[in-house]
């Protein structure tokens, strides 16, 4: 699910001495649910790049995070306290006008807002609301007012756009704030969003006629998998996607059908872990000598499993004999 909502900061620039160097952004994820029996009122949790660097619930009322208890940030979680009071404070407003005006109660609202670093140092910043997952509007990033291009969102832009001292903050944390909250976090992040894990990858036989690359474990995320069919790239892989592992890392796996098992297959990858391309050739002969070990494997199996079957079945057909004997003796 996504979230939106702004972000007022109540301290000054922060110092940075850290050296400084990438692509990052600082995305800020809020969910407000009044009402609703399975969730917190206030949820929040803070992403550095593919990153968890915080997570608070109204109802622990605690900002956890990977961090140790490092003085450098004790204004963080200071100002985050304060900017989740204030915000509370404005999403009851809202949601008294949206009951007033449009009749919903108890609405669910999710915020989303942050910054982009690039490269060369420019930066960008973004900041949407969401109503119950049916309205969206964005903030327009030079003047504090909010944008849909729905009609059906004119009534919620009407009522955000009262909120002047909200917008005005909003526009505050994007334009001055976000950038060095981002490479404050970007400074205890680093052993984490730096490290180089190298992916580890097999090809699969799948019976239908597949060949399956499996590439998983490797960090950072960005990653090309790609099937080459006698040396040239194949064009109808189908590819997972990018998937998440329990520790940080990551997955993929791309499929490309066998048209002809004559033909020369391989899987590369490219990973900034990597020295040179990773790549993986098919061999034909070892797959369909495995392909026939699981068949002679699964036969064996259905047969043991038949025998077994049977015993219990005259197992079960001797006891209703002996037990009829024994009645009518």
């Amino acid at each position: 699910m996504s979230f939106f909502l702004p972000f007022l900061l109540l301290s000054s620039l922060m110092a940075l001495h850290a050296e400084y160097s990438g692509h990052h952004s600082l995305v800020i994820y809020v969910m407000f649910a009044p009402g609703h029996q399975y969730l917190p009122k206030y949820t929040s949790f803070g992403m550095l790049d593919d990153y968890r660097v915080f997570t608070y619930d109204s109802t622990s009322d605690v900002f956890s995070h990977p961090f140790d208890q490092l003085e450098s940030l004790s204004t963080v979680w200071r100002d985050l306290r304060d900017c989740t009071n204030f915000k509370t404070g404005y999403f009851n407003l809202f949601s008294r006008y949206a009951n007033l005006t449009l009749g919903l109660k108890g609405p669910l609202l999710q915020l989303m807002y942050g910054c982009q670093l690039s490269h060369n140092g420019t930066s960008s910043g973004l900041y949407h609301f969401s109503v119950n997952g049916e309205y969206s509007l964005s903030m327009d990033m030079d003047n504090p007012q909010w944008y849909s291009y729905l009609p059906q969102d004119l009534d919620i832009k009407n009522i955000l756009d009262k909120f002047e001292l909200w917008n005005h903050n909003n526009l505050i944390y994007i334009h001055r704030d976000c950038v060095p909250r981002l490479k404050k976090f970007y400074e205890h992040s680093r052993p984490i969003l730096d490290q180089k894990v190298p992916p580890e990858a097999v090809i699969r036989y799948k019976r239908a006629g597949a060949l399956n690359c499996v590439v998983t474990g490797f960090y950072p995320k960005d990653i090309t998998v790609e099937w080459m069919v006698n040396g040239e790239p194949a064009l109808d892989g189908l590819s997972t996607g990018l998937l998440p592992n329990h520790d940080q890392t990551y997955q993929m796996q791309v499929t490309i059908l066998l048209s002809n098992a004559t033909h020369n297959y391989s899987c590369q990858i490219n990973h900034s872990s990597l020295q040179e391309p990773m790549v993986l050739t098919w061999d034909a002969s070892s797959s369909m000598t495995d392909e026939k070990t699981y068949l002679h494997i699964g036969f064996i199996a259905g047969l043991i499993t038949m025998f077994i079957l049977i015993v219990v079945l005259m197992c079960f057909i001797l006891k209703r004999v002996i037990w009829k004997n024994n009645v009518y003796l």
